[in-house]
């Protein structure tokens, strides 16, 4: 499976994939993302950052997963009281795994890819929020190592904020 970094030529694609995922997880009850967010200009800026990064079917080229990756912190974040203050802070955002490919290993092995990125681009520690109201997702985390450190509230409703500390080598 190669990851790659998104190009504005791969945004319908990702687009399409998000509109897949929302529905998938409001046909499960999970009312997290619309038509509002994540929206076109989202991913946009998200390519235009060199954040989106993305996994595309070998076949068919259509985006079948993406997650971001950059030190954007939501206001909210300073409620929380984390128990990782450091320097150097990455955040992940808006991981997603198309639902015909969900089960394959695709969302860890995007994780373990932004962690090991993070590793070398010297940042210190992680943090993401992740739904409340998604308790697939929240357990996925927890089972990766990310702690909760506290909620927040976003228009959608509870998140949990998640923080694990990276094991940074300097050279």
């Amino acid at each position: 499976m190669d990851i790659i970094p998104a190009s504005e030529k791969h945004l319908e694609r990702v687009c399409r994939l998000c509109r897949s995922c929302s529905a998938h997880m409001f046909s499960n009850q999970i009312d997290q993302w619309d038509e509002i967010y994540p929206d076109r200009k989202v991913f946009l800026d998200d390519i235009r950052s060199e954040s989106l990064y993305l996994v595309l079917d070998d076949e068919s080229g259509e985006a079948i997963a993406c997650i971001v990756i950059n030190e954007e912190q939501d206001p909210e974040y300073k409620e929380v009281s984390w128990q990782y203050e450091r320097e150097r802070i990455a955040v992940i955002h808006r991981l997603m795994v198309h639902p015909q490919y969900e089960g394959r290993g695709i969302a860890r092995q995007l994780i373990r890819y932004v962690e090991e990125l993070a590793q070398s681009r010297k940042y210190e520690a992680i943090r993401l929020d992740v739904f409340a109201k998604n308790p697939k997702a929240v357990s996925f985390y927890h089972q990766l190592g990310y702690q909760i450190a506290g909620k927040v509230r976003f228009r959608k409703g509870e998140f949990l904020c998640c923080e694990k500390l990276l094991q940074v080598h300097y050279a």
